[in-house]
């Protein structure tokens, strides 16, 4: 069967080899035997081939943080899932192969009226998003500002925020999305400028705002700096910008601003992901979609241009 293996960490179009490996024996008692239909290729993936992700599996190995797939046979014991069903592979289970046996406690089950694509990118950035949200406990009505809200962990950011009862700021770069991202939901949507602390108190009087939120880092965050309020806390977790985390150290100061850097971790966010999805709170930015023989052409367009969908299912035309 197909594989993506990464044979050594360094650079993402010589270290990643589509192999021919053995078929995954059957599920032994707690597991569940998996056809792999979707996997995103994205960014945190390159960085994991890389090797400057917290993740570093035995070599050669698959790889892929994340994707969705359909239960072909599970292992004794296993009651909660069946052959059949659509599932969220968890983290820590490589994706990138046509079929994977993974611990069946693990493993979330989807509503089929989510699309496989979509069920594919549930895991990674709607996580991150909650997390984010919840990284301060804030009492609801209260305003997040964020930057890079039209992505998918911003898109999320706005579902998991609304679902808490929390008001968001978005700043975005295109006067488009401005109307898109208010149709999901946002609360406020700027398009990113220098005057943007001076438009979201025209739009919100003295309300604090106590949770930012940096994807871009670089000169954006200055902005967000701009816009939180006395006792603040920033989180980054992204740089989009390619740029340092280089704030104004005398902004922080003035303002008791805390800032931290958001570290991976994935706890069981899946189902609440899935079940935004379903309600239609939450929908995720689409991606073009490659057969996974076709991962050299895939990864060229992914570094140019953004996420893609790996198609793993060889029965699918």
């Amino acid at each position: 069967m197909l594989a993506i293996h990464l044979t050594r960490f360094g650079e993402p179009e010589r270290s990643l080899k589509v192999v021919d490996v053995p078929e995954p024996p059957a599920p032994a008692a707690g597991q569940a035997l998996i056809q792999v239909e979707y996997a995103p290729l994205d960014h945190h993936d390159l960085l994991l081939a890389k090797g400057v992700y917290p993740v570093r599996p035995a070599l050669p190995s698959a790889i892929g943080n994340e994707g969705a797939g359909t239960v072909l046979a599970v292992g004794p014991g296993v009651t909660h899932i069946r052959p059949g069903d659509t599932v969220l592979l968890p983290f820590g289970t490589f994706a990138w192969s046509e079929r994977v046996l993974a611990e069946a406690a693990k493993l979330t089950v989807v509503d089929r009226s989510i699309s496989l694509e979509q069920a594919a990118m549930l895991t990674i950035n709607p996580t991150t998003a909650g997390l984010l949200v919840e990284s301060r406990d804030l009492p609801a009505g209260s305003w997040v500002v964020q930057n890079a809200a039209n992505s998918g962990v911003g898109r999320s950011v706005i579902a998991f925020a609304k679902e808490r009862g929390l008001r968001t700021i978005n700043i975005v770069r295109r006067e488009e999305l401005v109307t898109e991202l208010e149709e999901l939901g946002a609360d406020i949507v700027l398009t990113d400028s220098p005057d943007v602390a001076v438009r979201v108190r025209a739009a919100i009087g003295n309300d604090p705002v106590p949770l930012g939120l940096d994807g871009v880092s670089g000169k954006a965050t200055s902005l967000l700096l701009d816009v939180l309020t006395e006792g603040a806390l920033l989180v980054i977790y992204g740089y989009m910008s390619g740029e340092p985390f280089t704030p104004d150290s005398n902004v922080l100061k003035a303002k008791n601003i805390t800032t931290t850097e958001y570290l991976p971790r994935h706890p069981d966010l899946g189902a609440e992901s899935a079940r935004l999805v379903a309600a239609g709170k939450l929908t995720l930015p689409s991606a073009p979609v490659y057969k996974a023989k076709d991962f050299t052409e895939a990864l060229a367009y992914m570094e140019k241009n953004g996420k893609v969908l790996l198609d793993f299912n060889p029965h699918r035309g």
